[in-house]
């Protein structure tokens, strides 16, 4: 008789651990499944804030260099422009003659200002890249 309870006692107990074992293996492979694919995306999310800040960087770049193009061109411009006004009162005789090329001249450095912003204005700034957002890791079941 005490063999016969022996025996149960251990079929039990081996049932009792084989099935708890293959539930314990079978949660763990899904925890590695989804511990991997956070990590994959958490990656997938860096390669792609690393791509937009390379590609902000060069826009800013292209930016910066568009704009200190037309400020050149307009310091260009702006230093003929007075150039020529000098030369025109110098050779004006009459006050009001002065006057008038002043006047024209004032005219004229208002519209390369104008200009000047238009061009500004038409550039468009790159947007800044946004931090991927972290993720909070998968935790383990309670029953591990």
């Amino acid at each position: 008789m005490n063999k016969r309870i022996a025996m149960a006692a251990v079929l039990i107990t081996t049932a009792l651990f084989a099935s708890t074992t293959s539930v314990n293996a079978a949660e763990d492979s899904t925890f590695k499944a989804s511990v991997d694919a956070w990590k994959a995306s958490n990656k997938a999310a860096k390669d792609a804030y690393k791509v937009a800040s390379d590609s902000y960087k060069a826009g800013k770049q292209s930016y910066s260099e568009a704009k200190k193009a037309i400020n050149d061109k307009f310091k260009a411009d702006n230093s003929a422009l007075k150039v020529s006004i000098k030369s025109a009162v110098d050779a004006a005789t009459t006050a009001e003659a002065k006057k008038a090329v002043k006047a024209s001249g004032k005219a004229e450095l208002d519209a390369l200002i104008a200009s000047r912003n238009a061009a500004i204005a038409a550039l468009t700034k790159p947007a800044k890249p946004t931090k991927p957002v972290k993720t909070s890791k998968p935790e383990k079941s309670a029953g591990n």
